[in-house]
């Protein structure tokens, strides 16, 4: 079996200590059984567990992480990077600018020129009331 683009072990045998967990005639003579520190296994897995000696443990993680910081060095596959067609994105945001209608858009500009004039107002009541207020007192 191959294990990926992550390793260049072609099967169990390759990895120092690897065995094939199907093969009988490599359980060394224990009945086909392991203490937990000699394998890996996935709890709740049906698959066959891949038995790795403890000390090729780091060694086998450095060479994966060596080949994935490859991997992600070279960007997606190019299978993936040409899934998205993008011939039409144009066309596609050319009619975003239409879908608000030319009607509603001046209203909104004679809304916004409106509630300007409309501050404008406020702000001089404003004057105007603070400049009451100082001659109230000043006749008080």
């Amino acid at each position: 079996p191959s294990y990926g683009k992550f390793s260049n072990f072609s099967s169990l045998q390759d990895i120092p200590g690897g065995e094939d967990p199907t093969d009988p005639a490599q359980d060394g003579g224990n009945g086909g059984s392991h203490s937990q520190g000699d394998s890996l296994r996935s709890p709740g897995s049906s698959a066959p567990a891949l038995s790795i000696q403890q000390d090729d443990v780091l060694r086998i993680l450095k060479e994966f992480l060596r080949n994935f910081e490859k991997l992600r060095d070279e960007g997606p596959p190019k299978e993936i990077q040409d899934v998205r067609d993008n011939s039409r994105d144009g066309e596609y945001w050319e009619s975003m600018t239409s879908i608000i209608p030319e009607r509603t858009l001046k209203l909104w500009d004679a809304l916004g020129a409106a509630l300007l004039e409309y501050h404008k107002v406020l702000t001089r009541r404003s004057e105007l009331f603070s400049e009451a207020t100082t001659l109230q007192q000043e006749n008080s």
